[in-house]
């Protein structure tokens, strides 16, 4: 009977562990959640709202457009094109604010970028 007790590990181990990855696939294939959602049009609210604070460019009053868009969308539970109004929103702002650095970029973004802009610089001087 003791012999038995290893195997019935296992067979649990197993079926849980095949529960759990078929509960990953599902959940990476799905669509786009609210939360998901949610989470892009606050930071493309944020970016916006210091736009808004520091520049004054009419494309600002388009981004805005865009973050009431995705507002909307997802009121009306269109999660994925609440998400593309969001990105679109953020581009804008991003647009806008030409080689600013983000409010959520890293150090090594900054550098990255003033890099690539250097080399640009230089390959068209040539």
């Amino acid at each position: 009977m003791e012999t038995m007790t290893p195997v019935k590990l296992w067979i649990c181990l197993a079926a849980v562990g095949g529960v759990l990855g078929t509960v990953s696939i599902l959940s990476i294939r799905a669509a786009p959640s609210a939360s998901s959602a949610i989470i892009a049009i606050r930071v493309a609210h944020l970016e916006v709202f210091w736009a808004k604070v520091a520049f004054r460019d009419p494309a600002v009053h388009e981004a805005e457009f865009h973050l009431s868009e995705a507002w909307s969308t997802l009121k009306d539970r269109r999660y994925e094109r609440s998400l593309f109004s969001a990105h679109a929103a953020l581009q804008r702002v991003r647009d806008i604010k030409g080689g600013l650095p983000s409010l959520y970029s890293s150090k090594w973004d900054l550098e990255q970028r003033q890099a690539d802009d250097a080399n640009l610089k230089r390959g068209c001087s040539n």
